[in-house]
């Protein structure tokens, strides 16, 4: 039975970010947040379990103690609409679009409170919400989790209750604000910046009163990521799991760049590189560059990280000309001039939208026109748009056509799309030449996983591709 639909906006997560303390750039920053997880800014976790319990205790009151647990299996983004379902009893679940559930939600009343306490001596690392509390998210790795402790001070009084007046009314006050500190444990303090939250266990006891959360690791597996934390503030007892992610991939270098090819290799290539402030067009980028080529890098969102491209190169003597370009928004006449000024030889397209995405079953029509968008669509007029005399172009497939994945059909159908439409182009477009190749499982931010797997050097992938595509126009215009 549905009971609620929540939407979260950017507002919302900036309240909930003061209230709890959180303020991991994976929940604010569009810019950082494209780096992992869902690609986009993603809702607090603890924000959607406190919404869920407020709606769910606006009819139900249960008395004595109770353990919540929750499970939480994909992120959910602002504007997303999330129905609130009661599946039980004593059971809630959070899906969008009636697809498997983000969170699941269960509620036990429980006389024992048999939760392992950390030891009163636990307050190393001290943190405090009230007055002005850090905005910057530690940054730990793994020797620096394993036997972390500390605590944190609650934000007490009027604002946990206004937020969230149910939960309020039946667990008391102090109960939101020490669940609520647990978002901060996991975002700012341990794991810190690079963490999401997988699941709690929390024994609250509606009448003890609390003033801080005490925490300690209790135990951290590096095989998987793994992190699980045991805390308790009196009112809240219990234990938080959370994943250490992999922290974002680096741009590529133009000393590694320089490292692997001639001064002059690349000398006639004048390359817009659409898509190139991070991955594997930053890595085309700077090997154009360090071969004495010119990159014209386009950008949607990645400013910053272009300009720090474009210092690196210069440092070194080599040059990167930036030119901000969405595929989806932007004016391709004003590509086709800047094409033109900047004398294009070779057009790279790697405009992409976050490839694992959340897709309904068993095709997502929706998922689907959007990677059609950027694969088809703007591809094409891309070509057009450079296309003014003999250009070389690559389009990058995917290794995925050749081993399909259930949750890529989108991507992978849309891929096939895109290949076909760059063996048709060439004939409309006189003096293009087509490049399409499959690439692996390169190391990017779209490849990140928690559990480590091989991939690639953004570099070494690109580099034969840079090689062939120079080959095509022969080096001169």
């Amino acid at each position: 039975m549905k009971i609620a639909v929540l939407r979260f906006t950017p507002a919302d997560q900036q309240a909930f970010a003061r209230l709890a303390g959180d303020f991991n750039p994976i929940h604010l920053d569009p810019v950082a947040a494209r780096r992992v997880a869902a690609g986009a800014p993603i809702v607090h976790g603890v924000h959607l379990l406190l919404r869920a319990l407020d709606a769910h205790f606006k009819d139900h009151a249960p008395a004595g103690h109770l353990t919540v647990t929750a499970a939480f299996r994909r992120p959910a983004l602002p504007g997303d609409s999330i129905a609130v379902m009661r599946t039980g009893a004593r059971r809630l679940a959070l899906t969008v679009d009636r697809a498997e559930p983000l969170v699941e939600i269960g509620l036990e009343r429980n006389r024992r409170r048999d939760q392992p306490r950390p030891d009163d001596e636990c307050v190393a690392g001290t943190a405090h919400l009230t007055g002005h509390p850090a905005t910057k998210p530690r940054a730990r790795r793994w020797n620096e989790i394993q036997h972390a402790q500390g605590e944190l001070g609650l934000n007490r009084g009027r604002a946990p209750r206004r937020a969230f007046p149910h939960v309020a009314r039946v667990l008391s006050g102090d109960a939101v604000a020490a669940m609520a500190a647990v978002s901060r444990l996991v975002g700012m303090e341990c794991p810190g910046r690079d963490s999401l939250l997988s699941a709690v266990r929390l024994d609250v006891t509606a009448d003890a009163p609390a003033t801080r959360l005490r925490w300690r690791v209790a135990r951290a597996d590096a095989r998987f990521g793994k992190v699980r934390i045991d805390i308790d503030s009196g009112c809240v007892r219990g234990t938080v799991e959370a994943f250490l992610t992999p922290r974002p991939a680096p741009l590529p270098s133009i000393d590694a760049a320089a490292g692997k090819v001639a001064p002059g290799e690349f000398a006639a290539q004048r390359a817009v590189i659409l898509g190139g402030s991070r991955g594997i067009g930053a890595a085309t980028a700077m090997l154009v560059a360090a071969g004495g080529g010119v990159p014209l890098v386009t950008f949607a969102a990645g400013a910053a990280e272009v300009r720090t491209l474009a210092r690196d190169a210069a440092n070194a003597g080599r040059r990167i000309e930036k030119m901000r370009f969405d595929v989806l928004t932007g004016s391709f006449d004003l590509l086709a001039r800047a094409a033109r000024r900047f004398g294009a030889t070779h057009l790279y397209y790697f405009a992409t939208p976050r490839i694992f995405a959340r897709r309904r079953e068993p095709f997502d029509d929706d998922l689907f026109r959007l990677f059609t968008t950027f694969y088809v669509t703007a591809f094409a007029k891309a070509c057009a748009a450079v296309a003014n005399g003999p250009l070389a172009v690559f389009f990058p497939s995917s290794t995925a056509l050749d081993h399909p994945r259930r949750e890529l059909t989108e991507y992978i159908a849309a891929k096939a799309a895109g290949e076909a439409l760059a063996a048709a182009l060439p004939p409309a477009l006189p003096g293009t030449q087509m490049l399409v190749r499959r690439l692996p499982r390169i190391s990017t931010d779209q490849t990140a996983s928690i559990v480590p797997q091989h991939a690639l050097d953004p570099v070494d992938a690109m580099l034969p591709i840079v090689r062939e595509m120079h080959r095509l126009i022969g080096g001169a215009r």
